[in-house]
C-alpha cells in the first residue's frame, strides 16, 4: 500500500493551468536527483519544506529562500513543482503535480519507445525525484518507496504509467539522477511482476490523448441511432488517435475527427467524437450510425483489439436499451470503399466474434469534449482564464473543454467589453477583451495562450543560443527568439505566440521529429519519414520506402498512385500537394523534388502533421 502525502499537507501554492499532452502510458518514468552538494537525511532540513521552497522556486526563478545555486529549477521557471512526485531519505512520498498533470522535469527531447514511435520526454514519462544530492547515497528507504511508486503507477487504472524506467541522463544531457543511476541500471527499482490484465476497458478520454477542441458539433439520440460500423485507418499501429484528428481537421476540413471511437492495436479504446455526437466516419449514415476505427491496416487487428470493439458493441446496445445493427464501412449504402479491409470485414460479417470484456465505468466518456465556441484566435483554456480575470463567478474551471458553462462565461464576457454576445471568441472580441485590460502583451508580442515569461522558456527549452533572460519582459531578443521557434516549429513567423504556434510547439516537443529544417534528405529525416508512414525506420531511401510513401499518399492524400517504388513527377506532385494541404506549405505543384519540397517535408514532421 502506497500513501503518499497530499499537496494540501505541505502547503503547495496552486499551480498555474499546464497544457499539452500527457500519456504517460506509453513510457514509464524518469528518475532525478537534487543535484550538486549534499543532503543528508539528518542535515535539519525538514523534508516538507524542503520540496515546498522547491515548488517555490520552480514557479519563481527569482526566488531564492535558502536553496542553494544547484538546486532544482536555478534559472527557470515552471507552472508548478516541475515533479510529479518527490520521494525523500526517510521514505516519504509527496504530490508534486500528481497523476493527472504532465511533468515538466525531462527535458524535451522525443525518447523513442518502440521500433517505430516516440514520444516526448515530458508527455510520456513521470517525473520522480529523490529528495539527495550528487554526493549522497540513496537510503535504503528511499529505494523501497521509489520501487513502490513505480508500481502503484503501473497499476492506475487512468494514467498508467508505461514499462520504461530511465534516470534522467538517460533522456537529457545531465549528471543527474546522481547515486540512483546504479539502481536504475541494474533493475533495482523493478517492480514485481504485474498482476493479471485488467478485466475490463477503459476508455481513454480526450483529453487524456490530447484532442483540439472541435470547432463544432451537432447531438443525436440514441432513439435515432441504429447501426454500429467498423473501419479502419488504412495506416500504420503506430498512428495517434491526434494524428487522424490532425488530418481530419486540417487536411479535410472537419469540424473535430471524425470517429465516434478508435481503437489500437494493443485494445485500448479512445475517445473520439463520443457516443451521441454526430460523426464524420460514413456519408448518409453518421447520425444512425456509431463509428468506431481501428487503428491500423488490413491484417493488423489483433484479438486484443477485436475484443475492444466488441466491447464497444456491446456497450453501445446497453446504452440505447436496444440491438444495434453490426456492419462496416464498404457495406454502408452509397458508400463503396474497401475499408475496414478484408480480415475485419470477414469478421463483422460473421458476427464480430471475440472475448467478451466489459466497458468498465471510469472514466466516462464525454460525449466527444463538448464542441462549440471558437478557437483560431484563443484556446478554449486560454479564454477560460480569461473569463475568470474579469471576477466571473463563480470562476471556470481552466480545463479546455467547452461546455455550457464556458459559453455562458464568454458570452458575459463579451457583453462586458461591448461586443456581440454570440459565444465566439473571434478577432473582434480579441480586440475588445486587449482594450479593456489595456494591452497586456509587455510592449509587443502575444499573451493570450501563453505569457511572455514562459514564451522565453519555451525558445531556451528548444536549444536557442544564447538563452533569453527569463524577466517576463517583451523585447526585440524575446522576439527574435519566439520567431526562431516559430520557424522551428514550422508555424507563420510573425513573433505572435497564438492558438497556432501553442498547438505546433506541442505538436513538435510532444509527437515531432526534432529535425533540423535546412532542405537535406538526409538519414535522420528519411528516418523521421519511414517512421510517419509505418515501414523500419533505417534511413535508407530505398523501393520499400518509396512504396511505403506512394500507398501512405494514397490512402491520406487520395493519390490514385500505382505503388511501384518509382517515385517519379506524379508521386512528387502528390507529396507537394499534401504538403500544402496538412502543413500550408505553399509549394509550386511542379513534380520536382528539390531543397523547397524537403523543407516542407521536414517542418511537416516537425509538427507531426504528416
Amino acid at each position: 500500500m502506497v500513501t503518499i502525502i497530499d499537496r494540501s499537507v505541505w502547503k503547495a501554492e496552486p499551480g498555474r493551468p499546464v497544457e499539452g499532452n500527457w500519456d504517460p502510458q506509453k513510457g514509464g518514468v524518469v528518475i532525478h536527483h537534487m543535484g550538486g552538494g549534499s543532503h543528508p537525511p539528518d542535515s535539519g532540513l525538514h523534508c516538507y519544506g524542503m520540496v515546498k521552497d522547491i515548488q517555490s522556486k520552480h514557479m519563481d526563478p527569482g526566488w531564492r529562500g535558502w536553496l542553494p545555486d544547484w538546486a532544482p529549477g536555478y534559472l527557470e521557471t515552471y507552472d508548478d513543482i516541475a515533479y510529479n512526485f518527490v520521494v525523500c531519505q526517510h521514505g516519504d512520498i509527496f504530490e508534486g503535480r500528481g497523476l493527472h498533470v504532465r511533468s515538466a522535469a525531462n527535458g524535451t527531447r522525443s525518447i523513442v519507445v518502440s521500433r517505430a514511435e516516440s514520444v516526448g520526454a515530458n508527455e510520456g514519462f513521470y517525473a520522480i525525484l529523490g529528495l539527495l544530492g550528487q554526493e549522497d547515497q540513496p537510503s535504503a528507504s528511499m529505494r523501497a518507496s521509489i520501487k513502490d511508486l513505480i508500481e502503484y503507477l503501473r497499476e492506475h487504472r487512468t494514467y498508467p504509467a508505461g514499462l520504461m524506467i530511465r534516470g534522467h541522463q538517460d533522456v537529457f544531457a545531465t549528471e543527474c539522477p546522481g547515486n540512483l543511476q546504479p539502481y536504475v541500471d541494474n533493475d533495482s527499482l523493478e517492480p514485481p511482476a504485474p498482476p493479471p490484465p485488467a478485466t475490463s476497458v477503459t476508455i481513454i478520454s480526450r483529453s487524456r490523448w490530447g484532442a483540439r477542441p472541435p470547432v463544432a458539433h451537432e447531438r443525436t439520440t440514441w432513439s435515432a441511432r441504429t447501426g454500429f460500423t467498423v473501419h479502419y485507418s488504412a495506416g500504420p499501429t503506430t498512428q495517434t488517435p491526434r494524428q487522424i484528428q490532425n488530418y481530419h481537421m486540417d487536411g479535410n476540413g472537419w469540424s473535430d475527427i471524425g470517429y465516434n471511437f478508435l481503437v489500437d492495436a494493443g485494445g485500448r479504446a479512445y475517445e473520439g467524437r463520443g457516443w451521441l455526437t454526430v460523426g464524420a466516419h460514413a456519408s448518409g449514415h453518421n447520425t444512425s450510425h456509431v463509428g468506431v476505427c481501428f487503428i491500423g491496416r488490413d491484417g493488423d487487428a489483433t484479438p486484443a483489439a477485436k475484443s475492444t470493439i466488441r466491447a464497444l458493441y456491446r456497450k453501445a446496445n446497453e446504452l440505447s436499451g436496444k440491438t444495434l445493427t453490426p456492419t462496416y464501412h464498404g457495406g454502408l449504402p452509397g458508400n463503396s470503399t474497401s475499408c475496414p479491409g478484408a480480415d475485419l470485414r470477414t469478421w463483422v460479417q460473421n458476427g464480430m466474434d471475440a472475448d467478451d470484456i466489459p466497458i468498465g465505468d471510469s472514466p466516462p466518456p464525454s460525449d466527444g469534449g463538448g464542441g462549440g465556441g471558437m478557437t483560431s484566435v484563443r484556446s478554449v483554456s486560454a479564454q477560460q482564464r480569461a473569463v475568470n480575470a474579469l471576477g466571473y463567478s463563480p470562476a471556470l474551471d481552466v480545463d479546455g473543454i467547452w461546455g455550457p458553462k464556458t459559453d455562458a462565461g464568454v458570452r458575459w464576457l463579451q457583453s462586458r467589453v461591448g461586443v456581440t454576445a454570440d459565444g465566439l471568441w473571434g478577432p473582434a472580441t480579441e480586440a475588445a477583451y486587449t482594450a479593456h485590460v489595456g494591452g497586456g502583451t509587455s510592449g509587443g508580442g502575444m499573451t493570450s495562450v501563453r505569457s511572455v515569461i514562459s514564451q522565453q522558456s519555451a525558445v531556451n527549452s528548444l536549444g536557442y543560443t544564447p538563452p533569453l533572460g527569463l524577466d517576463g519582459v517583451w523585447g526585440p531578443k524575446t522576439d527574435a527568439g519566439v520567431r526562431w521557434l516559430q520557424g522551428r516549429v514550422g508555424v507563420t513567423v510573425d513573433g505572435l505566440w497564438g492558438p497556432a504556434t501553442e498547438r505546433a510547439y506541442y505538436s513538435y516537443v510532444d509527437g515531432g521529429a526534432w529535425l533540423t529544417v535546412d532542405g537535406d534528405f538526409g538519414p535522420a529525416t528519411i528516418s523521421a519519414t519511414q517512421r510517419a508512414i509505418g515501414t523500419p525506420a533505417d534511413g535508407v531511401w530505398g523501393p520499400a520506402s518509396r512504396r511505403a510513401l506512394q500507398r501512405h499518399l494514397n490512402r491520406w492524400a487520395h493519390a490514385d498512385l500505382v505503388v511501384d517504388g518509382d517515385f517519379g513527377p506524379a508521386s512528387v506532385r502528390a507529396l507537394q500537394r499534401h504538403l500544402n494541404r496538412m502543413g500550408g506549405a505553399g509549394l509550386d505543384v511542379d513534380g520536382a523534388w528539390g531543397t523547397s519540397t524537403t523543407t516542407a517535408l521536414q517542418r511537416t514532421l516537425n509538427r507531426g502533421r504528416f
